[in-house]
């Protein structure tokens, strides 16, 4: 049976390149045995931030089950490596989870609500990212965590100089 994994963004991407690239990071999990599916929120309406924030947390929380291990992506999250962020993988993947759910929040970020519904709070970095690369530093490092484990060399790792 293959693990399953979902990235729900809580915006919906206007540059076709993203879900290209998405799309082939997530068809490449199929080998190691991963169901990796995007989904995406429909737009809010209005244009008042708390606003739109509230409706995307609302939106987004309504996607999630009980048992899902959630990791929600947000700047002032823990920032990984990608060996950490591999390792966090494989754990939650042994825990068998229904799924694991990874949330990409919109342009004014995510709710508190949300934020406190998370298994896990993670960061890509200190640099705001937009959603749209953010989905896609995700399912590369989603790539990457699953040839780490694998002992595969798509990863270079740090080096000693």
């Amino acid at each position: 049976m293959a693990h399953r994994m979902l990235i729900l963004c809580a915006e919906r991407s206007r540059r076709s390149a993203v879900a290209t690239l998405c799309d082939d990071y997530l068809r490449r999990l199929e080998r190691y045995n991963i169901r990796a599916t995007l989904d995406e929120c429909t737009r809010t309406s209005g244009s008042d931030r708390a606003h739109a924030i509230e409706q995307q947390t609302q939106r987004v929380l309504d996607r999630i089950e009980p048992d899902d291990y959630v990791v929600v992506l947000d700047e002032r999250g823990t920032q990984l490596s990608s060996d950490e962020f591999a390792r966090l993988v494989e754990r939650v993947l042994e825990e068998r989870h229904r799924r694991i759910v990874f949330v990409v929040g919109g342009a004014y970020g995510i709710g508190e609500r949300l934020r406190r519904r998370a298994d896990t709070v993670l960061s890509l970095g200190r640099m705001t990212l937009p959603h749209e690369l953010a989905r896609v530093v995700l399912c590369e490092q989603l790539y990457r965590a699953l040839t780490i484990l694998r002992g595969e060399p798509y990863h270079h790792g740090a080096t000693d100089e």
